[in-house]
């Protein structure tokens, strides 16, 4: 499953990559018709809290909430989300991780984790790297969560 979302959803697009899901978030040079274009042209779902924009194209989705958890609920709930590729993109770029080898992060994480940490991931496009720190298990917690609220 893919998404676009408008530009009032950055948040909820992260977090949508966080749960592994291909998650575009256009930059602000993309005015309603481009962002519906992109939708159609990739078969996305366009995500949106502007019911003109929704109205406009069949596979889209009104986001009710302001919050960006509660908007994360909204749409766990209504294409039945799951975290099986949880971690898998980056958040950023929206492109999926690789493994990379401990001795090729070295200088380019900081030391205390390089020593601490076995396991490191990268994006091929942006080159970030991502391990299992403390922000990523709180990401976790959050959205582990946020599922089994919604999966009650």
């Amino acid at each position: 499953m893919k998404f676009v979302t408008d530009h009032m959803l950055g948040r909820l697009a992260k977090f949508l990559r966080f749960l592994g899901y291909d998650t575009i978030y256009p930059d602000f040079s993309y005015d309603d018709d481009s962002i519906i274009n992109l939708a159609k042209s990739e078969n996305r779902i366009l995500l949106s809290r502007d019911k003109e924009i929704c109205s406009k194209y069949e596979k889209s989705f009104l986001i009710k909430s302001e919050d960006y958890i509660e908007q994360l609920k909204e749409v766990i709930k209504e294409f039945k989300l799951d975290n099986k590729n949880m971690l898998t993109r980056c958040s950023i770029c929206n492109v999926p991780l690789i493994n990379i080898e401990k001795e090729k992060v070295i200088g380019k994480v900081p030391e205390n984790v390089y020593n601490t940490h076995d396991e490191f991931y990268m994006c091929p496009s942006c080159g970030r790297i991502y391990w299992m720190g403390s922000h990523t298990k709180n990401i976790i917690e959050r959205l582990e969560e946020v599922l089994n609220i919604e999966n009650r």
